[in-house]
């Protein structure tokens, strides 16, 4: 454009020193084309800024990582004189679709349409706009631009696949000496809360016999108060410093292993608290399958902004709820202060889980520091797992549960 611009503006210039130095009819009428001619197309070109129509649509606004939306644009030429260039911009060219859509250059007859159809792949989980950012014209001359930005945009949410893993490094209830006497005191053994199956590190004693003859398997009482004794599922919502699309990638991988998990305690009737920090910090309890779909869905559009440390978060947190003894932290972000807090915290008779995403494969990159720290948590009695972003979750979890048995 700025080409065709120079162009005219020497044309221009050259008709009216023709003038001044010939005079006569065709130095004035090349004078008068060169006026007229950006007119004519300026008017041209807003006629159809203001008469052209857009259609687009879509089949689905919701759907889960893996899946694939249909998504269809047309644009019509209702005038008798052609749209000579259009270009068509779409969201989302340079993020979860890329590569999938690209803008469109095109010139339009009269009375007709032209229409795009795309197959878009949802990769990640998120919230992410769809359609048509804007729609730009450019006149005959090429000397001119309007663009006509679409404001209503046609956003769908990318739910997280749900991954379903069959066993787990895990101990519910399971308190060391310290914290036994504590959580004593907060039993009350006349009243029952819920019944669930037996799972490594239930005492015998709190075993249902008639309900375990009735089902042949074996089922537990959790008395008023011994709820309080939960897994603690902490996330990690700090915002790193990758780029856009990187984040994305990490993101999901990392809501991904915490669904697997959440699914995991809950089918088992471990009950859970999932604590985050969001403004303050947020405490969801959950008992059962039951709970899950508002886990599920509360982690389908959280946002990961917080500039608050994962080990500070946790401190926090235990100062008023000494009871939880099992705690699972999921990050990706691993560096000597959260090695430094996981040791003392162990020392104090937590079980402590740490599942990091690393970052590697998605930034091209490679984090000594944090592959060192991974390497060291096992000695001190931390259940460790790397998920690297390419990783098979359930097999990874899988396969360390099955190295501590």
């Amino acid at each position: 454009m700025k080409k065709n611009r120079i162009i005219f503006c020497v044309f221009f210039f050259l008709s009216i020193i023709f003038i001044f130095n010939y005079g006569g009819m065709v130095p004035y009428v090349i004078f008068h084309i060169a006026i007229a001619l950006p007119l004519l197309s300026f008017l041209f070109t807003l006629i159809a800024f203001y008469h052209f129509r857009y259609i687009q649509a879509m089949d689905k606004t919701q759907v889960v990582k893996g899946d694939t939306i249909n998504y269809t644009a047309a644009i019509y030429n209702s005038d008798i004189f052609l749209y000579p260039f259009i270009k068509i911009k779409f969201y989302g060219d340079s993020t979860l679709f890329k590569k999938q859509v690209d803008e469109k250059r095109f010139s339009l007859s009269p009375f007709k349409r032209k229409e795009y159809a795309f197959q878009l792949l949802c990769k990640y989980r998120g919230y992410y706009e769809v359609g048509i950012e804007y729609i730009e014209f450019t006149d005959f001359l090429g000397i001119l631009r309007l663009k006509y930005s679409i404001k209503e945009n046609k956003p769908i949410c990318v739910r997280p696949k749900i991954i379903y893993i069959d066993n787990l490094n895990i101990r519910t209830n399971c308190l060391s000496e310290v914290n036994t006497d504590i959580s004593d005191k907060f039993k009350d053994t006349t009243t029952i809360s819920d019944i669930r199956k037996f799972v490594l590190g239930d005492t015998f004693k709190m075993v249902h016999w008639k309900l375990t003859a009735k089902t042949n398997q074996l089922m537990v009482k959790n008395f008023q108060g011994t709820t309080d004794l939960s897994t603690v599922l902490v996330l990690d919502l700090k915002k790193n410093q990758y780029s856009y699309e990187q984040n994305i990638i990490i993101e999901d991988k990392l809501i991904e292993s915490i669904i697997a998990v959440v699914r995991y305690c809950l089918a088992n009737w471990i009950p859970i608290n999932l604590v985050f920090y969001k403004n303050g910090i947020e405490d969801i309890e959950a008992k059962n399958l039951l709970d899950f779909e508002r886990i599920y869905n509360l982690l389908s559009e959280i946002r990961f902004n917080q500039n608050v440390a994962v080990n500070d978060l946790i401190d926090v947190y235990q100062k008023n709820n000494i009871n939880n003894t099992s705690i699972m932290i999921f990050t990706s972000n691993v560096d000597y202060d959260l090695c430094d807090w996981a040791n003392r915290t162990r020392l104090s008779g937590f079980e402590l889980s740490l599942f990091y995403v690393s970052p590697s494969e998605a930034t091209e990159t490679k984090d000594k520091e944090a592959d060192s720290i991974m390497a060291y948590l096992p000695e001190i009695g931390v259940n460790s797992y790397k998920i690297n972003i390419n990783d098979d979750i359930k097999a990874v979890i899988g396969r360390r549960a099955s190295q501590a048995v």
